[in-house]
């Protein structure tokens, strides 16, 4: 399976997806090995930490997350998780994954799991389409066959967003 992150991606936009938990802290490590970090936090603590952190220790990657949001505070101190800015980035990494759901093999709950976070967070954005009333009832248990509706809300938010279905779809 490709990686969601393609490690192009800046640690402002990392951190976005991991707090909607669109995704894990396994991928906040496999992005941070692939990154080619400019010099501006090439050399800081907290991105080396993630960059030499061992998948298979769970202690180690469990401080992922934290690692993570220090490197965005001290080095993009303009940042601010309650700005449109955020939003729009949140808005663009909610697309991107629910994309690949239609092309890939993501389990239904891994966009279902977005939702309440998203709603919260930026405050029941009109972006989330029908997502909310697609995944009711849906747990860890429910296979993608069982969950064809979610495939219809997730091309009507698509079109409705004005993004294509295509996996590699820029916006």
């Amino acid at each position: 399976m490709k990686p969601f992150l393609e490690a192009n991606e800046d640690p402002v936009t990392v951190l976005v997806a991991r707090e909607m938990e669109a995704i894990s802290d396994a991928d906040i490590v496999d992005w941070a090995g692939r990154h080619v970090a400019p010099l501006s936090y090439a050399d800081d603590a907290d991105y080396l930490q993630m960059v030499r952190c061992n998948p298979g220790n769970a202690v180690a990657l469990g401080k992922a997350p934290s690692h993570l949001a220090s490197l965005v505070v001290r080095r993009f101190p303009d940042f601010n998780c309650d700005s449109a800015k955020a939003a729009e980035t949140a808005r663009q990494v909610f697309l991107k994954r629910i994309r690949t759901y239609l092309h890939g093999d993501v389990e239904p709950l891994q966009n279902c799991r977005m939702v309440r976070l998203i709603e919260e967070k930026y405050d029941y954005p009109s972006w989330l389409g029908g997502l909310y009333d697609a995944c009711d009832w849906m747990d860890e248990r429910t296979t993608r066959d069982q969950a064809l509706h979610l495939r219809n809300a997730i091309e009507q938010i698509l079109s409705d967003n004005g993004s294509t279905q295509l996996p590699e779809a820029v916006e």
